[in-house]
Parts: C-alpha cells; structure tokens; sequence
C-alpha cells in the first residue's frame, strides 16, 4: 500500500509547521449546561494529513445542532472520548488528497458540507478505518451508565448499531470519515462530504444547510423508498421553468361541502414506493422543511404534503416550500384534519422529523371543550388547532376514537420514516407500519447517493431549493469558545432558526 501524500508536497512552506486549534470533547455531560466542563481548546495539534480522496478545509463557519449537545448529554453517537464533534462546515478548501481532481475540488474553493465525529484520528488514513469498541472502554450497548434511563441507553445502543453499519459501507466504499469533526480551524473529510458553495451564498448560510438536506434525501429515498430525479439522471417530469417559491398546491377548503379540488388530486407523480400523500412531523424543522422541498420535486405539484408544526411563529413559510396544507398547535384531532385534507382516506407515509409520534400518540382522540375560531386567514390553506364547528369532517358526537397511527391509509404502504433524535417511538409494527430509523449519511450508501450533496448547489441556484430554516441564521459568537454557550442557547430554542458559530 502506498504511503499517505506528505503535507510538505501540498503545503506551501510557510504552513508546513502550522498548528490548529480544535474544541475537544473530553467527557460527557449528563447534566446538561454549561458544557464548558467537557469542551476545552486545544492549541498545539498538528495540522491533518488528507488521505488519497480527502480534502483539508479551513471553517469559516459551522452550524450547531441538537445533536451536538445530545452527544455531550447521553453519548449518542460518541464512540470514544475524547472526540471532536460538529456536523456541518463552511469554508475553503486548502489541501487536497492526490486523488482528488481540479473539477471535484481545488485549493482556494468555498466550499461547504458534512462533517463528523465518526471513525478514528490518531493515524493515516490508508491503515485506519472505523473502530470497534474494545472490553473495557464502554459497556456492551456502546455507551456509559451515565444515560437518564434505560430507554434512551437502549435507544443509544441502536444508534450507535446503526452507526457503525453505515461506517463499514462507507468503508469498503474508500470512504474514511476520521479527523472531520467541524469543532476545528481545520477540518478532513472525503471529497464527496464537500461541495462548492452556492453562488453569492455567505459562508453563515452554507454552514446550516448540509446536516438537514442530507438527513432529508435519506429519509426520502431510504424511509419512504421515492426517487429523487435529481440523482437518476433525469429532471422532474413536473418541473419546467418554476421553482418551489411559485409552486401553486391546490387549496382545500375544510368548510365546504364538497371540496371542489378533490378531483384534481388525483393525478400524482408516479413513484416506486405508490406514496401519493405524506404527513410531516417537524414541517418547519431544518430537515422538514428540506424534505418538503424534496417531496414536492419527486412526487409533483398534485401529491398532498400536509406538514405540522407546533411553531405558531414559522408555520407560514411551509406554503411557500411545497407543502399542500399546514396543522399547527397542538394538533388535537389530528386524525380528522388529515382525513379531511386526503379526501378521507389518511395518509401513505409519514416523515418524523422530531420523533412527534411519541408526543401524539396518547390514545383516542377526547375533545376538549367548545371549538375555537378557525384561522381569518383567507389566502392560505391552513387548520388551526381546533376546527370551525361548521367543519364538515365529522361532528364531535360522530368522532371515531383512533390513535395518532390512525393518520395512516389503510391499504396503503404504512411507511413511517423517523430521524433519529434520540428519543424512542413506539410503533405498531403488528398493524402493518414499516419503520425505519433514518440517519444523514445512508443517502451515500444509495445508488448515486454520493452526489447528493453534490447536487445541492444546482438546486439552490435554480430555486429548487430554498433555505430550510425558516426563522433564517442566527450567528451565536466567534471562536470555538461561542460554541459550548451556543448549544445551551440551542437546546432552550423553539427550533426554526439555525445557529451558527463564525471561525
């Protein structure tokens, strides 16, 4: 086996010596914030060696994550400590692995893209791959008695399963995920964790989008099994000259008699798993939102994408990403909303982007007192909490109890994707749901998954793709320093806004 390229042929002579500095978690945190305690900067270490299809970059911004601090508090997907964590960069490229052509990436590019505390960081590439635990290091679930219950130790154990199933694909497929925390000045991923940055994008917004969209394109193709046209060489059927903004859904009036589009939704997009309707739990999540967007351009402008959300603050702006109808509240009589919106029969699919099922799932729907006025909004298809009492769904007294699985279409596929959050949801697999776990990176185990993010950039550029984080960028600091008091900002937030630390 040929040796790893030396930084000496790739960095120009001033930066041979260079050191970085990194945010290292040294342990976890079972208490939660401050996490000050765990991360501390580490000064002196030496500047990574790429291996053959990797790429060095220098982060100019990265994007927190929940799942940040959810790997400080319950070792989700820590495998060992201490570990550099961050999921997301932005930045330019400034070394890159011999194998790497000038037209994937070259020094000096803006790029931005996943990163990652998975796999190990002590030496090259060529002769290290993902680690097994070893006896002694952590129990055998994979991680420490410090979790808050059984469930979530259990939970974690899954996790960590899953994660080093995916770690062994991408291994035989040349991929070596070490060194790639985004915690970091500098960073070392593969090339195809990095793309160039959109045009006129700044690095503050490249730096919240990749973790999102890569976690939605896995849980559309490997959850719900729809192509996305994007990565079969072939454009949308639908698409022609719009983008997603001007995307006209048809309106569904809950109050009408009769609803006068129910012909009209008909006609769907044809794909291979037969999904014609979806429910997205978390619509105005990071990754609803970017699965919105995603099912809009693989399913057509006619299939239902109903998105809830309990933001009553950026609910509006699922609309303009494809989404036919949005719930908001607390979604009390959630079964007869989405009945009403599906001409009665429920839904194909269900995404969970916040594992909202174990939230909703607290057996027969009871009322609740007298109705409350229905939205005054006029131009937008929306239900409210509680529905106007002229409804036509069903009366209170006619109200078949179900549970929250009631949502789902009876002959239909049952597909329930959720994201892993760290929090367990029970599902009725005896009734015929089909559930799968979903994680950013089974996307690249997928056949032209690794031009996922690739694709990206073309997207956004054309208006295909929009930001995903409704309530926009908000920059938390400067220097690795901002971040411990960033995710404790994060993991109080409503959710909506994406946080980010400027390097």
């Amino acid at each position: 086996m040929n040796s790893p390229p030396s930084i000496a042929a790739n960095v120009p002579s001033t930066q041979q010596k260079e050191l970085i500095s990194r945010l290292l978690a040294v342990m976890p945190c079972p208490n939660g914030p401050p996490y000050t305690s765990s991360l501390q900067i580490s000064r002196d270490d030496l500047y990574p060696v790429p291996g053959r299809n990797d790429v060095c970059i220098r982060i100019r911004a990265v994007g927190l994550n929940h799942i940040d601090w959810k790997n400080l508090e319950h070792e989700t997907m820590v495998k060992k400590w201490p570990e550099v964590l961050g999921f997301e960069i932005a930045g330019v490229v400034e070394l890159v692995g011999m194998n790497v052509q000038e037209n994937e990436l070259r020094v000096g590019q803006a790029v931005f893209g996943l990163s990652g505390p998975v796999g190990m960081r002590r030496g090259p590439p060529e002769k290290e791959g993902p680690e097994e635990h070893g006896p002694g290091e952590k129990g055998d679930d994979g991680i420490s008695g410090a979790g808050e219950m059984e469930a979530s130790k259990n939970l974690a154990k899954v996790m960590v399963e899953e994660v080093l199933k995916a770690d062994r694909k991408l291994e035989k497929k040349g991929f070596w995920l070490g060194r790639s925390g985004g915690f970091q000045d500098v960073t070392c991923v593969h090339k195809s964790w990095a793309t160039r940055m959109p045009a006129s994008w700044p690095f503050q917004w490249a730096a919240g989008v990749p973790l999102a969209y890569m976690t939605a394109c896995s849980a559309v193709v490997c959850g719900l099994g729809i192509r996305l046209p994007f990565l079969a060489n072939s454009e949308p059927a639908h698409q022609g000259s719009a983008s997603l903004l001007n995307l006209e859904s048809p309106t569904i009036d809950t109050t009408s008699p009769k609803d006068p589009s129910a012909d009209k939704l008909k006609d769907y997009h044809a794909n291979e798993s037969g999904v014609k309707s979806v429910l997205v739990l978390g619509g105005s999540s990071g990754v609803g939102s970017s699965a919105i967007q995603l099912l809009r351009m693989a399913l057509g402008p006619k299939a239902v994408i109903i998105a809830a959300t309990n933001s009553e603050k950026y609910y509006r702006g699922l609309r303009e990403r494809g989404a036919t109808a949005h719930l908001r509240g607390e979604f009390e009589g959630l079964i007869e909303k989405v009945h009403c919106l599906t001409e009665g029969k429920g839904v194909d699919a269900i995404l969970d982007c916040v594992s909202g099922a174990a939230c909703l799932d607290d057996g027969p729907f009871t009322p609740s007192g007298p109705p409350l006025p229905s939205s005054s909004d006029t131009d937008e298809t929306t239900i409210t909490n509680d529905l106007d009492s002229n409804t036509t769904i069903k009366a209170e007294e006619n109200l078949k109890a179900m549970s929250f699985w009631g949502v789902f279409r009876e002959d239909g596929p049952k597909l329930y994707a959720e994201v892993a959050t760290g929090r367990k949801v029970a599902v009725p697999t005896d009734v015929g749901i089909k559930a799968t776990l979903i994680f950013s990176r089974m996307i690249l185990d997928q056949p032209d998954g690794e031009r996922a993010l690739q694709e990206l950039p073309a997207l956004i550029e054309s208006g295909k793709f929009v930001f995903p984080h409704p309530g926009g960028v908000r920059v938390v600091g400067k220097g690795l320093e901002s971040v411990a008091p960033g995710l404790a900002e994060l993991r109080e937030s409503g959710g909506g806004m994406k946080f980010i630390v400027e390097l």
